[in-house]
């Protein structure tokens, strides 16, 4: 893979002279002020508040592409790309402008040149994916739109600043984005509407419905908890990645993240691999061995146990083709939130995936910014949501 780097180059807006480039780690404290001044010490991506990940980041030139912008000696901008080769997959993240230099599309000329340098033909990525606030400005959301953005999904209460907020998922293909995604994802019920607001604006196709009927959960919560013996990221990871190899691994596949947590059933048959942020409380699944125990269970157990932790949000990708597993999240209130087309790249196909969320505060939705295109997941999901607690009451 070639070396993810901008060269220098000179901007002028509003008649001043800017240059966009690359970071570098003498970069480091300059940087760090920048989203100390804008967000204060609540800013919670780990590449800006974890000083030794920061580092790391700054050297890579295989796996970031973190770009500032300078004016004279002082960083006004900054916004990161990270990589995963094998899946051809960018995420974008991390934007910030200084409060002086707002308002000129400044964010807009960064992220065109890194979709220069990762989107194109020949480039290491066919999609790039965001996670973007609610509560920035509705211009943003139309200077990302400009540069190939679509709204896929909404994640209510996802992250916390100075309170939790929504963020909505966003998408921007490269040509080759599609190309060889497998057609005709196998759907439960409850899926149908969130997949026709996706492939209104990108014409995947029919998908096939598939109706379950499962019986309500009454196994008791298998116990889970931290694990003493793998304490560390490195001894974590390793683990999850004996269980992928040995085909052990269920929801294994959550890109450009890697476990920081090991939760563990005491008869040790039950793993469940997360990444969480202790700051905000936001967790993902990384991967789950089951032992042979019953799923919904084991996803209400590990709800259960997250929310001992004191974690706020877990998050779940699921196969788009396995209409089951998705019926069985429902049934362990995760509701689904997001569509990620041609997420996975596996045998020469691009799969997609579902993103499911189960929160653990009470959700609200003061001060959101929607766009026309945001909105509709947002009130796709409310509706899931209280459909899934009117089941409660209905079954009570």
């Amino acid at each position: 893979m070639a070396e993810l780097y901008l060269p220098p180059q000179e901007h002028t807006f509003d008649s001043k002279t800017i240059t966009i480039r690359s970071a570098q780690p003498s970069d480091a404290e300059a940087i760090r002020r920048l989203y100390f001044d804008t967000y204060g010490n609540s800013y919670t991506i780990p590449e800006i508040a974890d000083p030794q990940k920061m580092a790391a980041a700054l050297l890579s030139r295989t796996d970031y592409l973190w770009i500032i912008s300078e004016c004279g000696s002082k960083v006004v901008g900054s916004v990161i790309f990270t990589v995963d080769p094998y899946h051809r997959l960018g995420k974008a993240f991390g934007g910030v402008i200084d409060s002086a230099f707002r308002g000129h599309k400044l964010i807009y000329a960064m992220m065109k040149r890194g979709h220069d340098i990762l989107l194109n033909d020949g480039s290491p990525c066919d999609l790039i994916y965001a996670v973007v606030r609610t509560f920035v400005s509705v211009k943003f959301h139309r200077n990302l739109k400009e540069l190939g953005y679509l709204d896929l999904g909404i994640f209510p209460n996802v992250r916390k600043l100075k309170e939790y907020e929504t963020h909505t998922f966003k998408i921007c293909p490269g040509p080759n984005a599609f190309a060889n995604r497998r057609p005709l994802p196998r759907i439960y019920e409850q899926i149908q509407t969130l997949y026709r607001l996706v492939n209104t604006k990108l014409q995947l196709g029919s998908v096939l419905m598939k109706p379950i009927e499962l019986e309500e959960n009454t196994l008791p919560l298998i116990p889970l908890a931290k694990d003493a013996e793998h304490t560390l990221p490195k001894d974590i990871e390793a683990e999850r990645e004996r269980l992928r190899r040995e085909n052990k691994l269920r929801f294994g596949f959550c890109p450009l993240l890697e476990p920081n947590l090991m939760l563990i059933s005491p008869d040790k048959t039950v793993k469940a691999f997360i990444n969480c942020h202790p700051t905000d409380g936001h967790a993902s699944l990384l991967g789950l061995e089951t032992g042979g125990h019953d799923m919904v269970c084991l996803l209400e157990s590990l709800a259960h146990a997250c929310e001992n932790l004191q974690l706020k949000y877990l998050e779940v990708l699921a196969s788009a083709y396995d209409p089951m597993i998705q019926a069985q999240l429902w049934q362990a209130h995760f509701i689904p939130s997001a569509w990620f087309p041609a997420a996975r790249l596996d045998n020469g196909q691009r799969l997609d995936y579902i993103i499911a969320s189960r929160s653990f505060v009470p959700l609200h939705f003061q001060g959101l910014q929607l766009t026309e295109d945001s909105k509709p997941y947002l009130l796709e999901f409310f509706k899931l949501y209280t459909a899934r607690i009117w089941e409660e009451l209905v079954n009570a």
